[in-house]
């Protein structure tokens, strides 16, 4: 058996998050935790969040989907105890946790900013960092959510 769970903030939304295992759907996890039955052996599981959006009848689509794959290994269940099947317990997180911080500081004075006016300077930077933001989320959005493993033996 394998337990999924989503080490989020008390203040990031609970999204749908796509879960395939070996590149097959397992389920979409709502909440915070998923418990997906896994033969025993290795897999290549993947957390997907977000989607495709598409563009006219052509067929083509953009993805804006952010994911993270992470290998897991379910052992085999001893011969000699019944019912005790392996557990395997998976979290992940978001790789944004410095990023978001200083994004949030971003988007606090960008609310400052519509009563207060700033120096030329701040808006500048204030683009400059989105920006560079953007760029860092596209190049890793393949590689977005970090993963740690535990054994039933761990728990």
């Amino acid at each position: 058996m394998l337990i999924l769970c989503h080490q989020r903030r008390f203040y990031q939304p609970r999204l749908p998050h796509f879960v395939f295992v070996d590149g097959l759907y397992a389920g979409t996890m709502q909440g915070d935790q998923l418990d997906i039955l896994v033969p025993p052996g290795q897999h290549r599981l993947r957390v997907q969040c977000g989607g495709r959006i598409p563009l006219g009848k052509s067929g083509r689509s953009l993805d804006l989907s952010v994911s993270g794959t992470h290998l897991i290994d379910i052992p085999q269940a001893p011969r000699h105890s019944a019912g005790d099947e392996p557990v395997v317990v998976v979290n992940f997180h978001d790789r944004e946790r410095l990023w978001n911080v200083l994004f949030d500081i971003d988007l606090i004075a960008w609310a400052v900013s519509l009563f207060v006016t700033f120096p030329p300077l701040y808006r500048i930077i204030s683009d400059a960092f989105f920006v560079l933001w953007l760029i860092r989320l596209i190049l890793i959005r393949k590689r977005y959510y970090r993963f740690t493993t535990r054994q039933n033996n761990d728990l």
